[in-house]
């Protein structure tokens, strides 16, 4: 049987977290007011792994979600201590170095480690790599970036603060399709997410009626000269006029094969759409190149990016907090990370354990009633985020600088396209 003291603040952290869910962190942080636990409480610390890109070519991606999570463990650490809560977070960081081997290294060193939470960036190649590690290991994982379906598995370790692209790929379809493009070259990368975005927007894309021609590369060449010789192929194939090239990529390779479009008469010429994965550092200046930014700006790239329609006053908060800290905006997955974390603290704090299974449950049951940064986190069956919004965006040049700026959106509940601009 629970001692007295260890039911007291059992009970408050739950009440803790009612207040949480009820009213948002963002104010609850300010007015919260939880009576001192018992002196004879002691402070039990719960180790949570991150897994991020910290080297090779997507470090861009893993060091924001490296920041954000140092940022959000200490919020919740100052969080718990003003409300004498006697829990602690520390945070385990592995390098997955931009490879599938690397993230597959970092499980099983932190597992090694006797770690039973993991919180990483872990695109799907990624994901997919570590599955069986922490399924068999009993690793409870919640990535912030996966959305390969092909990993929408139930009854698995595996969540993703992020939903499956079987969304994002009807949003491409519609959104090509409402700007007036019949036909779409597509160039997708070879991999658990490339493809699935490409089979989704496949499907709705001739659902609308469009033709496609399509190419699947090969990931982490050094050079995409021929890739983007077969496209402008494709395109001529399909005709110019209401031809649109859609481009599933991650940026550092996106880089290359822009440098080479730009140079080429017919890619220059067609609008240019892209997934999620380019909106994101090192695409545009000071990180890209600018000869690659005035291509895209020449070009109109326009994508999608999984965000809420409506800014939460958390987000609002997170961006402030983290361009303090760190100098600069998050710009991709910090405030996946962020939500990731405080879910997985909230749900520590009322199971009094790091038990993965019971966390898992907690983790599906208090997402479904959070409303973090990125919005409602409601999960499905599969623990994928089951409703998503999505910012529509096009790359411009405002008074010498380089931006993704808002065009329109989706509304995941409403499933309706809106453009704005």
């Amino acid at each position: 049987m629970m001692s007295a003291t260890g039911s007291s603040w059992k009970i408050l952290a739950y009440l803790v977290i009612g207040l949480l869910i009820g009213i948002g962190i963002g104010y609850a942080l300010s007015l919260v007011i939880v009576p001192a636990a018992p002196t004879t409480v002691a402070v039990k610390e719960y180790t949570i792994g991150m897994i991020a890109d910290l080297t090779g070519e997507g470090a861009d991606y893993g060091i924001e979600v490296r920041d954000a999570g140092i940022l959000t463990v200490e919020e919740i650490n100052s969080f718990f201590s003003d409300n004498k809560i006697p829990i602690r977070l520390k945070l385990e960081v592995e390098d997955s170095k931009t490879t599938v081997e690397g993230a597959v290294s970092a499980a099983q060193s932190l597992g090694g480690k006797g770690i039973k939470i993991i919180v990483g960036h872990l695109w799907s190649g990624q994901a997919n790599g570590i599955k069986s590690y922490i399924d068999s290991h009993k690793i409870f994982t919640v990535s912030t970036a996966s959305t390969s379906p092909m990993l929408s598995i139930p009854n698995d370790y595996l969540f993703r603060m992020q939903a499956p692209d079987s969304i994002q790929g009807r949003v491409l379809a519609n959104l090509i399709w409402k700007l007036g493009y019949s036909k779409a070259a597509v160039i997708y990368r070879n991999d658990p997410y490339g493809s699935g975005v490409y089979k989704y927007f496949d499907e709705e894309y001739k659902k609308l009626g469009g033709t496609i021609k399509s190419l699947a590369y090969t990931p982490d060449l050094p050079d995409y000269s021929s890739e983007v010789l077969q496209l402008s192929s494709m395109v001529k194939e399909l005709g110019g006029a209401n031809t649109a090239v859609l481009i599933i990529a991650f940026n550092y390779e996106a880089i290359k094969m822009f440098d080479k479009a730009r140079l080429d008469p017919t890619l220059s010429n067609v609008q240019w759409f892209s997934s999620e994965s380019l909106k994101g550092p090192g695409i545009l200046p000071p990180a890209g190149p600018p000869e690659v930014a005035d291509f895209l700006v020449k070009v109109r790239l326009t994508g999608t990016y999984p965000a809420s329609l409506t800014e939460t006053e958390l987000m609002k908060k997170f961006v402030e907090k983290f361009k303090a800290r760190y100098g600069r905006e998050p710009k991709a997955y910090g405030a996946y990370t962020y939500d990731a974390l405080w879910i997985a603290a909230l749900c520590l704090s009322a199971a009094g354990s790091e038990d993965p299974d019971t966390i898992m449950k907690l983790f599906y049951n208090l997402a479904s009633k959070y409303t973090g940064a990125t919005g409602l986190t409601v999960l499905d069956g599969n623990g994928d985020r089951a409703l998503q919004d999505y910012q529509i965006w096009e790359v411009k040049k405002l008074d010498g600088t380089y931006d993704f700026k808002a065009i329109g959106g989706w509304n995941g509940a409403a499933n309706e396209l809106i453009i704005s601009s």
